[in-house]
């Protein structure tokens, strides 16, 4: 799990400027595969849930990387390239439709 292919980058660079180790990445999505979650915690570590998916690779692979993965955890990409100027458009007619409706029954107090 830990070793890299000689094909395979040292670092993978996301959306926005930020990098990561590839190991670390691909130990992530592989433990998601799985099923994992991961649940950040206070203090600077995280959990993932259910522990049954880890092996005891994976485990020692985590706490040597940990500060690693957890960054690659915490990391949320702007993901506004995903929508398309017609759900841009959905998105701001329902938020408007919201703030009238709100409005709407603030009249009747």
């Amino acid at each position: 799990m830990t070793a890299a292919t000689s094909d395979e980058p040292a670092v993978v660079v996301f959306r926005g400027g930020f990098s990561a180790p590839a190991a670390v990445v691909r130990v992530l999505l592989t433990l998601e595969a799985r099923g994992a979650r991961f649940e950040l915690k206070d203090g600077g570590g995280f959990r993932v849930r259910p522990v049954e998916v880890l092996t005891a690779e994976d485990t020692a692979f985590l706490r040597a990387h940990r500060d690693e993965a957890r960054r690659v955890i915490e990391y949320q990409g702007d993901d506004a390239h995903l929508f398309s100027d017609s759900d841009r458009r959905q998105s701001l007619t329902a938020q408007r439709r919201a703030e009238g409706d709100r409005r709407f029954r603030e009249g009747f107090k």
